[in-house]
């Protein structure tokens, strides 16, 4: 290909040809030096434990690659077949109630003992239970609720929209 003459003149290629042939003529300078090794002792084992090294470093390498390959492989099938296998049962209505009642007597139970913390998070998976098996969305964050044993309690009705 024949040089254009941007290629030529323009600044770049003018500092990389330079570098091109000052590395060049190092290398030339190099050449011409008669430079020989040290003398290093000749060792008739050392080849063969380099050789077994580099192949046992190698199958280490492959056996690793293998498991992960495999590790990942059963993961994935796992998670397929759970996919297409049983899938988990669904809570009926009835049921999901029955277990959202179940995490509200112990809520009351713990707000009772004290426990308020534990009274909260048991509140809480009470919602977030009742919101989860249902398609009701919370309307209301807070109802005073006059006959009740708290003075707060949630209120859940059907959305018109969520």
């Amino acid at each position: 290909m024949p040089d254009l003459p941007h290629r030529t003149s323009s600044l770049p290629w003018q500092i990389s040809q330079g570098i091109q042939r000052l590395s060049e003529w190092g290398e030339y300078q190099l050449s011409k030096l008669n430079v020989s090794g040290p003398n290093l002792p000749q060792w008739p084992w050392l080849e063969p434990l380099g050789r077994g090294l580099f192949w046992l470093v190698v199958a280490a390498l492959a056996l690793w690659a293998s498991w992960l390959v495999y590790r990942g492989l059963v993961a994935y099938l796992n998670q397929r077949q759970r996919r297409e296998g049983v899938s988990q049962p669904q809570l009926t209505a009835e049921e999901a109630l029955k277990q959202a009642a179940d995490w509200w007597r112990q809520a009351q139970r713990l707000a009772q003992a004290g426990d308020y913390a534990g009274a909260c998070t048991a509140l809480y998976m009470a919602a977030l239970i009742r919101l989860n098996d249902t398609t009701w969305c919370l309307t209301r964050s807070a109802v005073p609720m006059a006959n009740t044993s708290s003075p707060w309690q949630l209120s859940l009705a059907v959305p018109t929209s969520c």
